[in-house]
């Protein structure tokens, strides 16, 4: 694999196979976000994965990563935000393709937080295409969020080890809850259409004589 110049979407998952193929104690987080700035963003390669929905950001699975990480792409509408959220003691690299990100971290509430019990900001910096930030539960919490009103947002973002749920936190109380991940769309094709294909699928079976 070359350790230097540009490298394209293909070469970015081989890559990422390779930094990936132990555990997670060996993952050389400097080396993964040096790797994630080579590649040269081309809107064709997310063309088939990007689905959007107007009211919320969107999760697409894009490769599971021999089960080592999930690469995942991200398309937030203009002004939507994340919820703060802890990231299950896994790696978190969010490499922006289009548009700006603001990320707000904060402490984690056992440690500091204001006499009314609402979280404590940590720090709040701008993330511009071509970056990739990392975020792990070490570092704290954190939000992620399209500021703009006038322009959408796609990062691109890598899990590892994968993990099925995470805890959101309540800015103003503190209080933490666990909530199950979910994609809406997996290689592609989006989750609800699936079902509605396997539902017809199984109701051709049941009827079949």
């Amino acid at each position: 694999m070359s350790c230097v110049g540009p490298i394209t979407f293909e070469e970015l998952i081989d890559g990422l196979l390779v930094f990936f193929n132990k555990d997670k104690e060996s993952v050389a987080i400097e080396e993964v976000q040096a790797f994630f700035n080579r590649y040269v963003f081309n809107s064709a390669d997310i063309m088939k994965y990007a689905k959007w929905d107007k009211f919320k950001y969107t999760r697409n699975l894009m490769h599971e990563g021999n089960s080592k990480f999930n690469l995942i792409l991200m398309c937030w509408p203009e002004g939507i935000a994340s919820p703060i959220h802890d990231h299950a003691d896994s790696h978190c690299f969010m490499r922006i393709l289009d548009g700006e990100a603001k990320e707000t971290r904060y402490f984690w509430p056992q440690d500091t937080c204001n006499r009314d019990q609402s979280l404590v900001e940590m720090c709040s910096r701008s993330v511009g295409p071509g970056v990739t930030a990392y975020m792990s539960d070490e570092l704290g919490l954190h939000r992620v969020e399209n500021n703009s009103h006038t322009n959408k947002l796609c990062s691109l973002h890598l899990y590892s080890p994968p993990f099925s749920d995470c805890n959101i936190f309540d800015e103003r109380t503190s209080k933490k809850t666990n909530v199950n991940m979910c994609f809406y769309s997996k290689y592609g094709e989006k989750e609800e259409v699936k079902k509605k294909a396997h539902a017809k699928r199984s109701t051709t079976v049941g009827t079949s004589s």
